[in-house]
């Protein structure tokens, strides 16, 4: 095995382990191509070099994979380590195909939500207004109520107007 294999086994478990706690799935790098082909194509053609991001990825597993499990030499090049440390910086500031698909997709849900959003209506207590029985009890006692301080003015009025007449 020569530097560049080993750098390229080194950067891929790093990026194995991010896909693993990112997904929560034991397959880790080929979970996340699998939620790549997941994603729906309306998705997919939003985001700049995501065939490119998927194609490469898919080659550098399989190059992976050869380098693990093969006796013989596996062609490694200096631009896959490249582009797999590229890809690892991305994934750490979420800037990576899936993370882009998820800003697109909850965006797009934010939108569709607030175009059919209702406007909340405000809501006003009109309890002394309302017609149903209960209410309407209330409403009798209410200006019965008021009637009777008014009667009851009233009445004080007259009794003061006549004391003080005399």
């Amino acid at each position: 095995m020569d530097v560049i294999q080993i750098e390229l086994l080194e950067e891929y478990k790093y990026v194995d382990f991010i896909c693993r706690d990112m997904l929560g799935a034991e397959k880790r790098v080929t979970a996340y191509i699998e939620q790549m082909e997941a994603t729906p194509p309306a998705v997919r053609c939003k985001i700049a070099g995501w065939n490119d991001d998927y194609r490469e990825l898919k080659h550098i597993r399989r190059l992976r994979n050869q380098i693990a499990h093969s006796m013989g030499y596996v062609e490694c090049t200096p631009s896959d380590v490249a582009w797999l440390k590229t890809f690892h910086n991305r994934l750490l500031t979420q800037h990576d195909p899936l993370a882009d698909a998820y800003r697109i997709t909850r965006e797009t849900q934010n939108r569709v939500k607030a175009q059919t959003a209702k406007p909340t209506p405000i809501t006003v207590s009109h309890e002394a207004y309302s017609c149903d029985s209960g209410s309407s009890d209330r409403l009798r006692k209410v200006l019965i109520a008021i009637v009777s301080i008014a009667a009851l003015a009233v009445i004080a009025g007259v009794i003061i107007w006549l004391f003080s007449a005399k």
